[in-house]
């Protein structure tokens, strides 16, 4: 049977980020999507303006039809939330549809480059904390990483070096014992005899590890809903959580060295679309 995924994010008409690449790459990787529409943008909020219209209200009656018609999901993955409301509306998700089979996989969107993004409250991280433990997957950056463990982001300076790692990995370590969850911290660059690179670093019951890819130039929108919405299928379908970040990370590196071929503007996202079919033989 095909398994199914909860998809709870926003959808943007362009950007080609959370429910936008979600949806297409959950499908090439032979799942089933199930959008929960947390936000409808006309783009993506890193361009110059934008339009959106929040659902936070809708959610509730979304769930509450899925639960009224017997609906139920193999998995679940929850990206970028606006606000604790929105928050409040996938621990719902969790608490009505989570069945001891039933993975939960969470990206705690707050944050980056050491800075929380603008609509973070303490609120928001303390519900996306309990949300965490709830979680089988949990997959933030390092600034996230350091808000949901209480840590200041400025602890890890923007030094690239790599000891910087090892302090990552020990915090990471730290969080995985505390909400019992494999964690993947994404993003994490470093340089190497003058050659950059991003690593992915993995924490889970197989230990640590490293997924590591030479960084290309660009810095485009929606790379890590990709990652997420790799490791979410695959995790569903019985792949390790290592086996599925080679994967996304792989999948993302062929995308971003295509896009940069072009002039295209960061914010549109990674010609992603070129490459399904590398994960349709997965």
């Amino acid at each position: 049977m095909i398994k199914k995924i909860a998809v709870i994010n926003d959808i943007s008409g362009f950007g080609k980020c959370s429910l936008t690449a979600a949806i297409p790459i959950i499908s090439a990787l032979k799942t089933q999507a199930c959008p929960m529409p947390t936000s409808v943008l006309s783009n993506q909020t890193c361009y110059s303006s934008f339009y959106i219209k929040e659902l936070t209200e809708e959610m509730r009656f979304i769930a509450d039809k899925w639960l009224e018609l017997g609906f139920c999901f193999d998995a679940i993955y929850s990206g970028f939330l606006s606000a604790e409301k929105q928050a409040d509306e996938v621990i719902n998700v969790v608490e009505s549809f989570k069945k001891p089979n039933t993975l939960f996989i969470l990206d705690p969107v707050m944050g980056d480059e050491n800075a929380p993004y603008e609509n973070y409250t303490s609120g928001l991280r303390d519900k996306l904390l309990y949300l965490a433990s709830k979680a089988d997957i949990v997959l933030p950056n390092v600034t996230e990483l350091c808000l949901l463990s209480g840590l200041s982001p400025l602890n890890f300076t923007n030094s690239d070096k790599t000891d910087r790692i090892d302090e990552i990995i020990r915090a990471a370590e730290d969080f995985s014992l505390k909400i019992h969850a494999d964690v993947v911290i994404t993003g994490v660059n470093t340089t190497e005899r003058d050659k950059k690179f991003i690593n992915n670093i993995i924490v889970s019951k197989n230990g640590v590890s490293i997924v590591k890819k030479e960084k290309l130039k660009g810095g485009y929108s929606g790379t890590g809903d990709i990652m997420s919405s790799i490791v979410s299928a695959m995790a569903v379908r019985g792949f390790s959580v290592e086996s599925a970040v080679e994967t996304a990370a792989e999948f993302i590196y062929m995308s971003v060295e295509d896009t940069a071929k072009y002039d295209i503007n960061v914010n549109d996202g990674v010609n992603f679309e070129k490459f399904l079919g590398y994960l349709t033989k997965i």
